[in-house]
């Protein structure tokens, strides 16, 4: 009963607000969730861990492209001591980047929701070849379809067990995800496509279709159980991701 009642909380927070938030069962291991509400998108950041542990965003036609700001900054709306403690690199004697959970690019209509998208509460420790591979193959196929139809965007991390990668905990104070995940649902057609990639140095952009997944993997993965979505989309498994239109334009 409490589960579903925090569910419908979530549901009607979202409503109030004039926009559709998922309504979700929480059953993963952060306890202590802070629901951030951007301008065009929300988060949920795990106060434990400090880190976005889940987040949404419904992507639709690009109809702007303000510029990304150049740096970082700690997020004023949230304690500081419910977020990472430093805005610098991640210097850790390896290639990790201080990786967008929502991309700056899918922000870029309007400049405050760009400006939010570098705030410290969007930003987890990645491995550049995952950044810059299949997670980010993943983020071009969502600029490029969202100009054909609109899509509800979920993602989140996974912390694992795994803590030989946890080098960021003295300068950041925030361990190293195992796990990245995203859901696309299509709003049109009803088809959901989902991903979970590993945070490590393996993800390299054509090796993306490795990573496809159901929605019920995830949901057991991360613990994060959604009301929205149907048995059939919950079992789907794609074995190759969306094409991408010809033509698209990237910005």
């Amino acid at each position: 009963m409490m589960q579903f009642l925090i569910a419908l909380k979530i549901l009607l927070i979202g409503i109030a607000y004039g926009q559709f938030v998922p309504s979700f069962t929480n059953l993963s291991p952060y306890r202590n969730l802070i629901e951030r509400r951007f301008t065009g998108f929300t988060n949920w950041i795990d106060c434990n861990s400090r880190l976005p542990v889940l987040f949404y965003y419904f992507a639709d036609r690009d109809r702007g492209d303000y510029p990304r700001p150049s740096s970082f900054k700690l997020d004023p709306q949230v304690s500081y001591s419910c977020q990472q403690k430093s805005t610098s690199s991640y210097n850790g004697g390896a290639s990790y980047d201080r990786g967008h959970m929502v991309t700056a690019n899918h922000m870029d209509s309007n400049p405050q929701s760009i400006m939010d998208s570098n705030y410290m509460t969007n930003i987890a420790p990645q491995t550049g070849v995952l950044n810059k591979g299949a997670w980010l193959f993943v983020e071009e196929m969502i600029e490029c379809i969202r100009d054909v139809n609109p899509l509800r965007v979920y993602g989140g991390i996974v912390l694992g067990d795994n803590t030989s990668n946890d080098i960021f905990l003295s300068s950041h104070g925030v361990p190293t995800p195992d796990w990245l995940w995203k859901i696309i649902e299509n709003t049109v057609t009803g088809d959901v496509i989902a991903y979970l990639m590993p945070n490590n140095f393996e993800p390299y952009r054509d090796r993306v279709d490795r990573y496809l997944t159901t929605i019920k993997d995830i949901e057991n993965k991360s613990g994060f159980i959604f009301s929205n979505f149907n048995d059939f989309q919950r079992n789907k498994l794609h074995t190759k991701s969306w094409s991408i239109p010809p033509g698209c334009d990237y910005s």
